[in-house]
């Protein structure tokens, strides 16, 4: 249940399959053990992988994330399932003085399913906000590799620690020592968890806010140009008055010849307009200023179809964090491409009044980069962190995000359900 509510986001399949998947394996490796340890005299321990293998191998199948991501919240939950098994094999020892390991009793074992579920669903709650938001937002894979690292030190201790005969807990202090070192490890374990979130959470906010700020330098960019563009007509107009005095006499001279070139170098003077009026929201008009600028030097040919309100009903820097994401992409893969041959064709528009749609097509190489069936973005050398970004924001607001290629075009659907204000 631990594991899952990390990826609440992630599923691949219905509760329904999923349950199916699960128990199905989790019966089965239940069956094979159960059918070994009658058999064969095998300690209890090295049983443990009989189950927690298959267990892991159903549980990737059930979820959408990465390897390296279910491979870390997998071994941490055992990590502390770990604990629990010691923690009854302690309670077990009380109970039993002369038995040993593979002698199990059934209170211990009720003992241990209490005190695991009681810690599920104390954990449950916040494991499904917090540990899902860093899943979610977090796709660094030497992060999650270094602490599937970490959280196995704590399952092979666990694996070590516990005792062959329980007899030996009733030496000296060993009672004392076994019980504060479980003690001492699990509250290691869980100030590790309440820091590694702290750091990660601080890795995210950080990305955010870099985000923001490069939508914010887009924004300036596009308003200064804006402003040159307002000066360079102001001056344009208070100069006017002489250009039609020195019209008027060269008319009166009949000098056609000069009144045309007059007029030539005075058109050539005119301010280019540097930035367009795409829509009536500010920022947005801003960023798609910023990528019509930057298509127009690198010659892609580029269309718009823009139809939104001022307000569209999502956050304005995180429509234009999808917006950059998507143009950024875009405009990147046309670098790989013959100039004759780049385009990107984006549409953004409320659909319904219920909707925001964006659909853009680009074209790019053909040979689309992917990894654990996820396409790469040419952004942050390859990480697809543009992409994921997307898709994250679309699944914040209950929408979806889809990408796909054909030939030599990429395609970028993002449908967001929005409560747009027409201003």
């Amino acid at each position: 249940m631990l594991s899952f509510a990390a990826m609440k986001n992630q599923m691949r399949y219905d509760k329904r399959k999923t349950c199916i998947i699960v128990l199905t394996t989790i019966l089965t490796s239940i069956l094979i053990v159960a059918v070994l340890k009658s058999v064969f005299v095998i300690p209890r321990n090295a049983l443990i992988p009989i189950i927690i293998i298959p267990s892991f191998i159903a549980y990737a199948k059930c979820v959408k994330a990465p390897l390296y991501k279910s491979l870390s919240v997998s071994v941490l939950v055992f990590a502390f399932m770990s604990f629990f098994v010691n923690i009854a094999n302690g309670f077990d020892a009380a109970l039993h003085p002369s038995g040993v390991l593979n002698d199990f009793s059934l209170e211990a074992a009720i003992f241990q399913a209490v005190i695991a579920t009681i810690f599920t669903l104390i954990v449950f709650g916040p494991a499904s906000r917090k540990a899902a938001q860093i899943i979610d937002g977090l796709d660094t894979p030497r992060v999650y590799i270094a602490s599937v690292f970490v959280w196995s030190i704590f399952l092979v201790f666990n694996l070590l620690i516990s005792p062959r005969k329980y007899e030996t807990l009733h030496v000296n202090l060993m009672q004392i020592a076994y019980w504060g070192t479980l003690i001492l490890f699990f509250t290691l374990l869980c100030l590790l968890c309440a820091l590694f979130y702290y750091i990660v959470s601080g890795m995210m906010e950080k990305a955010a806010m870099e985000e923001k700020n490069r939508m914010l330098e887009i924004q300036e960019s596009s308003y200064q140009a804006q402003m040159r563009y307002i000066d360079e007509s102001e001056r344009v107009r208070h100069d006017f008055k002489h250009t039609i005095a020195t019209l008027y006499d060269l008319s009166m001279k009949g000098d056609n010849n000069a009144i045309r070139d007059y007029l030539c170098q005075y058109r050539s003077l005119q301010p280019e307009r540097e930035a367009m009026s795409f829509c009536n929201n500010v920022p947005v008009n801003a960023i798609l200023n910023y990528y019509a600028h930057l298509s127009g030097k690198m010659n892609i040919s580029m269309d718009l179809e823009i139809d939104i309100p001022k307000n569209p009903g999502i956050p304005d820097v995180e429509l234009c964090s999808l917006i950059g994401n998507i143009l950024e992409n875009a405009v990147l893969a046309c670098g790989d491409v013959p100039e004759a041959d780049r385009f990107i064709d984006f549409a953004l528009r409320i659909k319904d009044g219920s909707n925001l749609i964006i659909v853009c097509t680009n074209s790019f190489n053909g040979t689309p980069r992917m990894k654990d069936g996820r396409y790469l973005s040419t952004r942050s050398g390859g990480s697809g962190l543009g992409l994921k970004s997307i898709s994250s924001t679309a699944a914040k607001y209950g929408g979806i995000a889809r990408f796909s290629h054909e030939d030599g075009e990429f395609s970028s659907d993002v449908m967001i359900p929005v409560r747009a204000i027409d201003e």
